[in-house]
């Protein structure tokens, strides 16, 4: 017994020294956590505390001090604190200028270190990696309006809401992923399970991977899908103010605190924050940034976390974005009361050049598994990070009990659809296109168009419409139905019928998904000659590879022409010139996306990154005798553009086009010049500005579209974000056997230029921006009265 005494009084207190207690500090108003606070223990040496405001200390440890930038400086007892929660109290006055003392800056030395190993340390160069996530988002309304409700308010319905989000949080989601990288390409990143508060939508499995950049050590950062300066990129001391704040001292090397915000006078976007950096490799331990001085009606601040993983690499293990949607009240009654969200991502399991690791080459980087909306309770228990609490379970079966009796599954789903310009009726979509259009041929043109959807049946489609044009007065139709093989692989047969009207001399490339960001789609509007055509189609298309998508097309056609031109070829054997003709074609085209990424949410791909240009190329050969055609030809066409961005200057977009007919061949199959000058007076990109619609042809042409935009010049008015824009086009073609073609019009021989200078942002609001711009025509085909080469335009973007 004696001995079983001395053994208890040996090593309980040495059981009781090892033990960890776990401390969270947050804010005393807000009850948020404070992340990265200095903690002083009072003995040992002083750290931070992680991005969540938790920190572990032992038994022995009885008192800490607490120092952090904005709150007063504080000594706790920890026997003090009940249930792990520190609360810090704001300072309450706070100085935000930042005095800056002659002299050399210490932090410059530590961040040109930074920007030196900026390669060496960012996650994604020289080292294999694989690691799991989980990802939580919680949405709220402003904690502080609902603590200004009075405590004796007779308002039933703040009484509610106070109620309601006593109990619950107003939306939540949470994901799971696991991903895999082998540089300098191959990468997979594969959502295995996803939960969505009152939704299924695989579109919001990727919603925690959209808030920011995996790592702070790209040139440019993104939050929330718009891109900021990193203060850190190459050329960072120039733009930004470094203030150097706090030394901390750790085992074997040293985390330096540093202030930064964009430099007074530098017009850029460009963000402010705290970096840690941390002396072993100069590595980025810690960073906390917002955008600086942002008008966009949406605050936002991201933190990031990084680890020492087997002591070889710096690597992020907690992501934290907060949103305030400042602009959005979610109450008439109550001040503040705006919509904000708080997230985090936990990663682990990270392995360094784990051996026999295997990524298949794939520009497909992200995809949420199929069924990964299906866990259960007891499976997503045993993958969460942090056991679920009340309020959050309240939260999915309130939701998901009102997204039932209220079929809000099925509301999102008219959301995404209209995005992409449909409407669902039950189990059809009605195609927004169809219904409303205008140009200056059929004039104002009303009609319908119905398809199936993937809710009716997945393998197929089949759709018609109807239209008709108030000009031309005139009916068109058509309808079409495809066989789906496999909707993720692109692999489809279709089969296509239509009695409609065709853009004489246009380049018809595959339909490009429809987006009011398009600026091509304006070009519709200046169709000003078309023909009437009865068209059936076969085309099989597949993905070659994940940015390479190939179609074979076979079609027969009858083009009627609808003014007095007339075609007259050299064949003596016709006598009269040919107003009516019918062909027989077969084809190939190729749309490759040079090196894009994408990520499939279903059966659905979207690009999420295209740093090399976009390729199109086509050829069609005519063939003389099949059925009754009449001509053998080959058209050749290519496209080739991209849009590059300029660090802290701009963004230049340009596009390439040259385009061949072989062979004696009617108007129909040769090519317009892309003019875009008519009363319209709306300026559309990659066309000529300055020329007349149907005014030019060709049966070879190349041609040069080219805009910058400089970046946008800050202002304090909210509806005004001026930027300036650079327009050139050139464009040079010939027409040979003009004497078969009955009709008056100019060619490009001679080369054909213009200029332009666009003013873009004068009125601007969440969803869009509009501007003035003016064009002049320059060269062989300038009028000699100067005024009448001068064209102003209404410039119109969309922005979401």
């Amino acid at each position: 017994m004696n001995r079983l005494i001395v053994l208890i009084l040996i090593f309980v207190p040495v059981f009781l020294w090892g033990q960890k207690r776990t401390f969270f500090i947050q804010d005393e108003s807000s009850k948020e956590p404070i992340p990265f606070v200095k903690v002083f223990p009072n003995h040992g040496n002083p750290f931070h505390a992680d991005l969540d405001g938790a920190f572990q200390v032992d038994s022995t440890v009885v008192s800490v001090g607490l120092k952090y930038l904005g709150y007063e400086d504080t000594v706790i007892a920890l026997d003090e604190i009940m249930e792990g929660i520190i609360l810090f109290a704001p300072r309450t006055q706070l100085i935000e200028e930042v005095v800056v003392t002659p002299g050399e800056n210490p932090a410059h030395r530590i961040i040109e270190k930074a920007i030196e190993n900026r390669k060496k340390n960012h996650p994604l160069s020289d080292d294999a990696f694989s690691y799991k996530s989980y990802s939580k988002f919680i949405f709220d309304i402003n904690r502080e309006a609902l603590d200004n409700i009075p405590e004796n308010t007779k308002d039933s319905s703040l009484l509610k809401m106070r109620n309601f989000f006593a109990n619950q949080h107003l939306f939540m989601m949470e994901s799971v992923s696991e991903r895999k990288f082998i540089p300098p390409y191959r990468d997979k990143e594969e959502i295995l399970a996803y939960k969505v508060s009152g939704l299924s939508d695989p579109r919001l499995s990727t919603f925690a991977s959209s808030m920011q950049s995996f790592s702070f050590y790209d040139n440019t950062f993104d939050l929330l899908g718009k891109k900021y300066i990193n203060p850190i990129a190459s050329g960072g001391i120039r733009r930004y103010l470094f203030i150097l704040e706090d030394t901390t001292i750790n085992a074997m090397d040293t985390t330096f605190t540093i202030f930064y915000r964009p430099r007074k006078g530098k017009d850029f976007d460009g963000v402010s924050g705290r970096l840690y950096i941390n002396t072993n490799g100069f590595a980025v331990e810690k960073v906390i940034a917002e955008p600086y001085q942002d008008s966009s009606g949406v605050e936002m601040r991201i933190v990031q976390e990084y680890a020492l993983i087997d002591g070889k690499k710096w690597f992020p293990i907690k992501l934290s974005t907060s949103l305030a949607m400042t602009s959005l009240s979610m109450s008439p009654t109550l001040s503040n009361a705006f919509l904000e969200g708080t997230g985090t991502t936990y990663i682990d399991s990270i392995r360094i050049n784990p051996p026999g690791l295997e990524v298949k080459r794939s520009n497909i980087t992200l995809a949420t598994s199929e069924n990964a909306n299906e866990l259960d309770s007891a499976q997503w228990e045993g993958i969460r990070k942090y056991r679920i609490t009340d309020k959050e379970a309240q939260t999915y079966h309130v939701i998901d009990s009102l997204s039932s009796k209220h079929n809000l599954n099925e509301r999102f789903g008219m959301l995404s659809s209209l995005l992409e310009g449909k409407i669902p009726i039950k189990k059809l979509d009605l195609d927004l296109e169809r219904v409303l259009d205008f140009n200056e041929y059929e004039g104002l043109r009303l009609g319908a168009g119905l398809e199936t959807s993937e809710r009716l049946m997945k393998w197929s489609t089949i759709g018609g419409y109807v239209g008709y044009g108030f000009r031309d007065k005139a009916l068109k139709y058509g309808g079409e139905f495809t066989v789906h093989f496999s909707r993720k692989r692109g692999q489809y047969l279709s089969f296509i019928y239509q009695q409609d009207v065709l853009e004489r001399g246009r380049v018809g490339y595959s339909n490009t998904a429809f987006s009011l960001m398009n600026t091509d789609m304006y070009r519709d509007l200046f169709i000003a000659q078309m023909d009437q055509q009865r068209l059936g189609e076969i085309r099989l298309g597949t993905d070659i590879r994940s940015s390479m998508q190939l179609a074979l097309i076979g079609d027969y056609q009858r083009i009627t022409f609808t003014d007095d031109y007339a075609f007259k070829p050299s064949d003596s054997t016709v006598y009269s010139p040919l107003r009516e003709f019918d062909l027989a074609e077969v084809g190939v085209e190729i749309c490759w996306n040079i090196g894009a990424k994408y990520m499939l949410l279903g059966t659905k791909k979207v690009v999420t990154e295209a740093k090399y240009p976009l390729v199109k190329f086509k050829v069609m050969q005519g063939v003389k005798g099949w059925f009754e055609s009449n001509y053998d030809y080959t058209r050749l066409s290519a496209e080739v553009g991209q849009t590059n961005t300029l660090r802290g200057i701009g963004a230049i977009t340009w596009r390439i086009t040259a385009s061949k007919t072989i062979g004696e061949v009617p108007i129909q199959l040769l090519y317009n010049g892309n003019g875009t000058n008519s009363a319209w007076s709306l300026s559309v990109p990659n066309s000529f500005e300055t020329m007349t619609a149907a005014s030019f042809y060709t049966t070879e042409q190349v041609a040069l579209f080219t805009r910058f935009d400089f970046t946008k010049f800050k202002t304090k008015a909210a509806w005004n974000e001026p930027q300036i824009g650079v327009h050139y086009a050139f464009g040079s073609g010939n027409f040979s056997g003009r004497e078969m073609h009955q009709l008056d019009f100019e060619t490009m021989h001679k080369g054909y230029q213009e200029v332009g200078l666009i003013l873009n942002g004068l009125l601007v609001s969440s969803s869009s921006a509009i501007g003035i711009g003016g064009f002049y025509n320059i060269g062989a085909y300038a009028s000699t009265d100067w005024r009448k080469n001068i064209v102003p335009k209404i410039a119109v973007k969309f922005q979401f």
